[in-house]
């Protein structure tokens, strides 16, 4: 008896993983695709151009904290849109 009760919950287990599955590929299927941008002008892009490209703050104590501005400048005739940044 106790066997059967183990298999039910697991055949109930596997139905509710299978609807959360199914369910979670529906709701990324139905939202809208994400327009393309257009392609800009020849000349008309934006160029980012960097003071320096890297910083080393030499040794560092584990617990010290630090801060550090990159100067940067748009070269390009288009606006510079800055996206997804991430430190490293």
């Amino acid at each position: 008896m106790r066997q059967n009760k183990n298999i039910l919950f697991f055949l109930v287990l596997l139905l509710a993983a299978a609807c959360f599955i199914v369910g979670r590929a529906e709701a990324q299927q139905a939202q809208p695709p994400v327009p393309a941008k257009p392609a800009p002008k020849p000349g008309e892009a934006s160029k980012i151009k960097f003071t320096e490209l890297s910083h080393d703050f030499g040794k560092v104590e584990q617990s010290a904290s630090l801060k550090y501005s990159f100067v940067f400048k748009n070269e390009g005739k288009g606006t510079l849109i800055i996206e997804n940044v991430k430190a490293s």
